[in-house]
């Protein structure tokens, strides 16, 4: 790589950070499904805070050994499984990798672990406490503000929910249940708001980091409420038990703002979606790898247009004049 100054480094680069959702975090840490990533913590334990972490060497060594023991294939897996280790992949890219905690490299996701994961529950739960049809009514009558979406038929007939729409109900959540729900249940609501939105402040202290921690522990305190009332019979959640790595994640990485997985759902959307629906959805794949590629092109050329007018002082059209001419 070449630096500021134009000298030359060979530079060996160490894999630090790995931005992805639950599933591929268990997919590429070898993490049995439904259990932590980042601990040894399984899916009956997820309720129960944060235990031994995980590291790169004893994931390996328990399929080593789950490999030297097995007697068939359904005896490895069993093996895996009791180890809360997943039995899908028994070599991974990052074995070889030097310097490199795979579990510890997960970085936090605020768009799928806290808006389409976490207050996606809590909404839900909010819906069966004091009915859908209330809580949309409550929505509907809300005045309108600032910064505020008003959703003018309520979101019980929402069917596919954006990560903007998700932001904009935990904007309104609160006002909307603050005085229809037990203390208990309020108070668990306004925790997990209160730490959603520490969690993505763009420069944090050792005093902020302590208000998530608070945060957190109000929602331990309350969070029992749900049992009782027969909302959820556990609180095995696994997008609820990454709360507990935040606090140390942000203090190793930085802010979460660096790793939000929501600036590549903005790609999803350009590459994939706008694509798969200017196919005929038959044989979809080429034409949605031609309709990128001719969306490329077309940048492409305006961005020489643009040039080609800053060099030659002519308009737009004259340019393009210009170059039809030539072809």
């Amino acid at each position: 790589m070449v630096t500021g100054d134009g000298r030359k480094f060979i530079v060996h680069p160490i894999l630090a950070a790995y931005v992805a959702d639950y599933p591929e975090q268990c997919l590429v840490t070898c993490s049995k499904s439904k259990s932590c990533p980042k601990c040894h913590t399984g899916f009956k334990e997820l309720d129960s805070g944060a235990h031994a972490p995980r590291t790169s060497a004893s994931t390996l060594a328990a399929i080593a050994e789950a490999e030297r023991l097995a007697t068939s294939e359904t005896n490895y897996r069993a093996r895996c499984f009791a180890q809360n280790v997943s039995p899908n992949v028994n070599k991974p890219f990052w074995a070889s990798l030097p310097h490199t905690n795979i579990h510890v490299a997960q970085t936090p996701d605020v768009l799928h672990q806290l808006y389409q994961g976490v207050l996606q529950h809590l909404i839900d739960w909010c819906q069966r406490l004091m009915t859908k049809e209330e809580l949309d009514a409550r929505i509907r009558r809300l005045p309108p503000g600032v910064g505020l979406r008003h959703f003018k038929n309520g979101i019980s007939a929402l069917s596919q929910i954006s990560g903007s729409e998700r932001k904009n109900m935990a904007k309104i959540l609160l006002a909307c249940v603050v005085d229809r729900l037990h203390t208990r249940a309020v108070t668990a609501v306004r925790s997990i708001l209160d730490f959603i939105y520490l969690a993505q402040y763009r420069s944090h202290s050792l005093a902020t980091l302590g208000y998530m921690e608070d945060a957190l522990r109000r929602w331990d305190e309350n969070k029992s409420y749900f049992i009782d009332v027969k909302i959820r019979s556990h609180l095995n959640i696994p997008k609820f038990h990454s709360l507990v790595h935040y606090v140390d994640m942000i203090k190793l990485f930085g802010t979460t703002n660096n790793f939000n997985t929501e600036m590549f759902e903005r790609l999803h959307i350009e590459f994939a979606k706008k694509g798969w629906r200017a196919s005929n959805h038959r044989d979809e794949f080429p034409q949605m790898t031609q309709w990128v590629n001719r969306r490329e092109r077309i940048h492409a050329f305006a961005r020489y247009l643009e040039y080609a007018v800053a060099r030659r002082g002519a308009s737009y059209s004259s340019v393009s004049l210009i170059l039809l001419t030539s072809w």
